[in-house]
């Protein structure tokens, strides 16, 4: 059997105000080629469908017309598991729908509707339980666990307060994982923090809020994760795919993960790197001259956060211009150039400052240049103040 692991989908997201769904239609066709590509028996989404709770109608119909598509009429098994940033009760509430296309969108530990799925397909669901689902393809089955994001709140309600967060979750994960057995693929599919994976920013530390340790999850054959957005392996057996496009600036790497499933063992686990992936990316330059023979090396669909470093103001016109000549172009900033001092008075946190102070630093933030003395004056007025700038 042929597996296909992704995660981090965001639909809906938007980066300074513009839409990312036509970027993200892009990559999950190229999800789509890929799954037909490689003779995929099954796709497994780890969470993090939509960007919000309550994605918006395109989000949706994008979502609905993907997985359908991922399905190939029923023939391929498509498995959805609902993330921190997804309602579960809407994930599920297309299940019925769904399950005839051999979709399965699975938000709790309930155990789905065996009898609804396809049968007769080339990958069938033979049986379900309480947080797993078996599946079969002529003599090769597979069993596959999963667990929904575990929120605190969540999963408080179903374990016995007595226990630790970790000992919840390591309950919570044996309920599917009890299914496995030494003739199957077993495949292990949650949402979750692992200790010792890697965020843009560094590891995970151990006393991070809902970071949990490899020791917790169930012995699989495999483990699919999704919310971290860097493709990784932690642990031995355990793959984050990553995000399908790019979330934060300078974000690199996007794929997805296949593996084959034979005689009960993973052979070829491999990351396909997703193409024509939109870059995110800050740029910094000293003068809007500079802006225009940097911003030639970028698309218009590429998202770019632009730094201007310079003493004088931005003209109005000229940043229109420009704007209007790079479609890429996501945000302007001007950074101006200041001395030692000027940095250090910035730097100080906003309980130190008078009024007065807040109102210059966010006068300059604003438009890159001192207030006046006789503003400065204005404002002191009327706040009802004394001038403070002598």
């Amino acid at each position: 059997m042929k597996f296909l692991h992704t995660a981090d989908w965001h639909l809906g997201v938007k980066t300074n105000g513009r839409d990312r769904l036509a970027e993200q239609k892009k990559a999950l066709e190229e999800i789509i080629s890929i799954s037909n590509y490689e003779g995929i028996d099954c796709v497994i989404i780890a969470g993090d469908i939509f960007n919000t709770a309550s994605p918006s109608a395109d989000a949706e119909e994008l979502f609905f017309d993907t997985i359908e598509k991922l399905s190939d009429g029923g023939d391929r098994f498509v498995l959805v598991l609902a993330g921190n940033h997804d309602d579960p009760t809407r994930i599920e509430a297309g299940l019925p729908l769904a399950s005839k296309h051999n979709i399965a969108l699975v938000g709790d530990l309930k155990a789905l509707n065996e009898k609804s799925f396809v049968k007769g397909g080339l990958v069938e669901v033979v049986e379900t339980g309480k947080g797993y689902v078996k599946l079969q393809k002529g003599l090769e089955t597979a069993v596959i666990a999963y667990l929904p994001y575990p929120s605190e709140s969540r999963i408080s309600e179903k374990c016995d307060d007595g226990l630790s967060y970790n000992e919840k979750i390591k309950v919570w994960a044996e309920m599917g994982a009890g299914a496995f057995s030494s003739d199957s693929v077993n495949i292990f599919v949650s949402h979750l923090f692992l200790v010792g994976s890697k965020t843009r920013s560094g590891e995970v530390k151990v006393g991070d809020s809902l970071a949990v340790p490899a020791s917790v999850l169930p012995k699989a054959n495999y483990v699919a994760l999704g919310h971290l957005h860097t493709p990784q392996s932690p642990a031995k057996n355990v793959y984050y795919s990553g995000a399908i496009t790019s979330l934060t600036v300078g974000q690199s790497g996007f794929g997805v993960n296949v593996f084959v499933s034979e005689n009960g063992k993973i052979e070829n686990v491999k990351t396909i790197k997703l193409q024509n992936i939109a870059k995110y990316e800050s740029v910094t330059v000293s003068s809007l001259s500079e802006a225009e023979e940097r911003l030639l090396d970028y698309d218009d669909s590429d998202i770019i956060e632009l730094i201007v470093r310079q003493s004088e103001p931005l003209s109005s016109s000229a940043l229109k211009a420009l704007k209007k000549k790079f479609a890429c172009i996501s945000s302007v900033a001007l950074k101006r150039e200041t001395d030692e001092q000027d940095d250090q008075e910035f730097s100080r946190g906003r309980k130190l400052l008078s009024d007065t102070e807040l109102f210059k630093n966010f006068y300059k933030s604003v438009r890159g240049y001192d207030a006046s003395e006789e503003l400065i004056s204005m404002f002191n007025s009327v706040k009802g103040e004394e001038d403070e700038t002598d």
